[in-house]
């Protein structure tokens, strides 16, 4: 972690950084973040993470009211502070500080901003050796669309993952579809080459590293279908990987112990990350 924090319009040595106990988003979860990754001072998609940001505020009927410049100006700042050439800002928006109700119908509030940058210390790999998934049921509120910090049943799956020597959990809904991942979009390549993805229907969070992929696969010439696939077509991929900002594209080996394609990376999955690594250089 970092050595210097932004709350609530200071900047303060992490050890003293402190969220009021009353905070909406400590006691509800009733708060929206984004993470954005930089690298010697070029952030990725800022803009895009920003603009979900606000749209998520929206959703929950609250504003901030701080400029995209101030944010900007904000991270730059903690980053410079921090001396960190390459790592990731977490901002962090609450509906503010009350005494504990869950209705916050005619409460005077307002929300509370926090901002920690992390210092990853290693580079990021060209190359991905790829990862092990598991499936499990989406068991998550029904708006999982708006980014909030109401994570329990992500932290469950991706920790059920992890007991299983697996990385990512990817969720099932009640029909048998593949949703996203616990921290991440999922994407299978057919055996025609097609790749697809699930729409953005409501059920899945619209990534921001997903919307960029689909302009990687457009200088590929990559066909990218938006549609609901099951767990049988995930079995039956000849490519499967994941992405989010900070996994950009990940191929994925083995789902539930069985092998995706030959359970080696694929030629797709290598291009589209290599790809996603140029356009921002």
């Amino acid at each position: 972690m970092s050595n210097f924090i932004y709350v609530d319009g200071q900047y303060y040595r992490k050890d003293n950084a402190r969220v009021f106990v009353n905070d909406r988003g400590y006691q509800f979860g009733d708060s929206v973040y984004e993470v954005v990754l930089f690298r010697n001072n070029i952030f990725y998609d800022f803009e895009d993470h920003i603009h979900r940001l606000r749209r998520s505020l929206k959703s929950l009927d609250f504003n901030l009211n701080k400029s995209d410049k101030v944010l900007f100006l904000i991270c730059k700042y903690l980053i410079k502070l921090n001396k960190i050439s390459f790592g990731s800002v977490y901002i962090q928006v609450s509906r503010g500080v009350f005494d504990r109700d869950h209705s916050f119908n005619k409460m005077k509030l307002s929300p509370v901003l926090v901002i920690i940058t992390k210092n990853n210390k290693t580079d990021f790999l060209r190359n991905a050796t790829g990862i092990n998934a598991i499936t499990l049921n989406d068991t998550r509120w029904k708006y999982p669309d708006i980014k909030t910090t109401q994570l329990l049943p992500n932290v469950l799956a991706k920790t059920e993952a992890n007991r299983k020597n697996a990385e990512e959990a990817i969720f099932l809904d009640d029909k048998g579809f593949v949703t996203e991942g616990s921290s991440s979009n999922v994407w299978i390549l057919d055996n025609n080459d097609n790749l697809f993805t699930r729409n953005l229907d409501g059920s899945i969070l619209p990534g921001i590293t997903r919307k960029t992929i689909f302009e990687c696969a457009k200088l590929n010439q990559i066909k990218i279908i938006e549609k609901k696939f099951t767990q049988k077509e995930l079995y039956n991929a000849k490519e499967v990987f994941i992405s989010s900002a900070s996994s950009f594209v990940t191929p994925v080996n083995r789902v539930d112990n069985k092998k995706i394609g030959n359970g080696e990376v694929g030629f797709f999955s290598k291009i589209l990350r290599k790809t996603y690594f140029e356009i921002f250089e």
